[in-house]
């Protein structure tokens, strides 16, 4: 029998869960779907506890045979979900290539099957049909994808982008989220890219802005965020720190939000081995937030760009950090009082069979600023992985929003704001849900033991084969905004390396 969760009076409810956490770890990866990584997750057995506990079905794809998407042949050929193979190093880097994942026309395809969807929402069908993964995949491979992997059949790349990685694949994510709590009900804040998503992430808010091009236009992404907040609230760095590995030579979360271009917050951009020193010493700050390598050796699960990425744009490389990340928190004297969460920002044109929810709350009811491709912030993104680590979380936990807003990035935003009693930011991030429902054991009751989890074997390319490789798009639009914060011109660039050592 699924185990229950005490009853409450709410507020009664939410007071005794936020007594459980003093900090709230928060690392968000890059570009995978719910489907694609834990459809499988409870192939074998059935979660202990749902949260709320009226549908008591786990949201995935295993003993489904009715999910899959169509192609565009004359007739159609049926391309169902299957399972991902996960025994080699490439198997670990697929989909290659990367799959599309602007606004326009990518995500509206995959989600609708057509790339122009109305912004309004009565126009809309009364349910995504999620479609269109297939064909628009077809569609990047002949555009641009065989110029890096030719002579691949349709049928497979079809294949690849309907896999869904089976637990097996990823020992740690899937560890983590059968021991401890994972959301089936967690969503994007919007349909399109990196940028967009974290924006949202800490401002409820992108000043209007939906695709990461033009990169230059971000450095004037004003948007308040949680991080002046929390700064506003607690002296020093005991607000918030922004943990990025220093590989990457820039922290991409600084270059997106114009309000921490300020030097004030010089002093909260620190290294990971800041990280694990202030996990053992016991002296994280409220709100700390990982930002995984993106520039070079990428360890964010972002699928490859470039054959010579293949080995580094590894889910396996995610799964290091991911590892990394969890055994500084539990071995450190604040274990017992830290609530670890991991997200993706964004699916990246992963399959996923759940329609995104509409009707999502715009940050402001009368947008100030141009809209972008036409979009209103009035619908979700497609779902993606979020996973819930803490002492008072029940092992086999499966939560959802109680009401009929679901949990997207904002819920982060919402989340502090209750801890720290700190005001609203944007409508969105106000009509969000918050997520302490999660921490279902009693105040004296944590949990005592902490299971470990061990990565598998990834092998990193060298250095010197890391700088060779072409620019990806999220590096390219991370070069184009750090010109424009620099005042230098813009320029194109044969490969990684030599933008580094323009720059740097």
């Amino acid at each position: 029998m699924p185990a229950k969760v005490p009853q409450l009076g709410d507020a009664d409810q939410l007071n005794a869960n936020l007594a459980k956490f003093d900090h709230l770890v928060v690392l968000m990866m890059e570009n995978r779907s719910f489907d694609h990584l834990l459809g499988f997750l409870y192939e074998q057995e059935s979660p202990n506890l749902f949260i709320p506990s009226d549908d008591p079905i786990f949201r995935g794809v295993s003993g489904r045979s009715d999910l899959g998407n169509y192609d565009s042949q004359s007739p159609p050929l049926w391309h169902p979900v299957v399972r991902a193979p996960y025994a080699t190093l490439t198997d670990m880097t697929r989909p290659f290539p990367d799959p599309g994942e602007e606004f326009y026309p990518h995500m509206n395809h995959q989600i609708y099957g057509q790339d122009n969807v109305p912004s309004e929402l009565d126009r809309l069908p009364g349910s995504a049909p999620m479609s269109g993964f297939v064909t628009d995949y077809l569609r990047v491979y002949n555009e641009k994808g065989k110029h890096f992997r030719a002579g691949v059949s349709d049928e497979q790349l079809a294949r690849e982008i309907m896999s869904c990685f089976p637990p097996q694949a990823t020992p740690v994510l899937s560890g983590l989220a059968r021991s401890f709590a994972v959301s089936d009900s967690w969503f994007a804040s919007v349909p399109s890219q990196t940028y967009t998503n974290r924006s949202f992430l800490h401002a409820a808010d992108s000043s209007g802005f939906v695709h990461n091009a033009n990169y230059a236009k971000w450095s004037q992404n004003r948007a308040r965020t949680i991080f002046e907040h929390l700064a506003d609230k607690f002296p020093g760095e005991k607000g918030f720190r922004i943990y990025w590995d220093k590989a990457d030579k820039f922290p991409i979360t600084r270059l997106i939000n114009r309000p921490l271009y300020d030097s004030c917050f010089d002093d909260s951009f620190v290294d990971m081995e800041q990280f694990k020193q202030d996990c053992a010493s016991g002296t994280l700050p409220a709100y700390s937030f990982i930002q995984p390598r993106i520039l070079i050796h990428n360890n964010d699960m972002h699928p490859a760009f470039f054959p010579s990425q293949n080995a580094d744009s590894s889910i396996l490389a995610g799964e290091d950090l991911i590892a990394q990340v969890y055994d500084a928190l539990r071995t450190g004297p604040s274990w017992e009082r830290t609530l670890f969460v991991i997200l993706f920002d964004e699916h990246g044109g992963t399959y996923d069979h759940v329609p995104p929810p509409t009707g999502a709350a715009p940050p402001y009811a009368e947008l100030p600023y141009p809209l972008e491709q036409g979009f209103r912030f009035n619908r979700f993104g497609v779902r993606v992985p979020a996973i819930f680590i803490s002492p008072f979380i029940e092992p086999g936990t499966v939560i959802r929003a109680s009401g009929p807003t679901p949990f997207d990035h904002t819920s982060v935003i919402k989340t502090l704001c209750l801890r720290f009693g700190l005001p609203s930011l944007t409508d969105r991030d106000r009509a969000a849900p918050d997520f302490t429902s999660v921490l279902t054991r009693p105040l004296t009751a944590p949990r005592k033991e902490t299971p470990t989890f061990l990565p598998r074997p990834h092998i990193p390319p060298t250095l010197q084969e890391a700088r060779l490789a072409p620019l990806s798009g999220i590096q390219n639009a991370m070069f184009g905004l750090l010109s424009k914060h620099k005042g230098m011109a813009p320029r194109n660039f044969q490969n990684l390396g030599e933008a580094l050592d323009h720059f740097f």
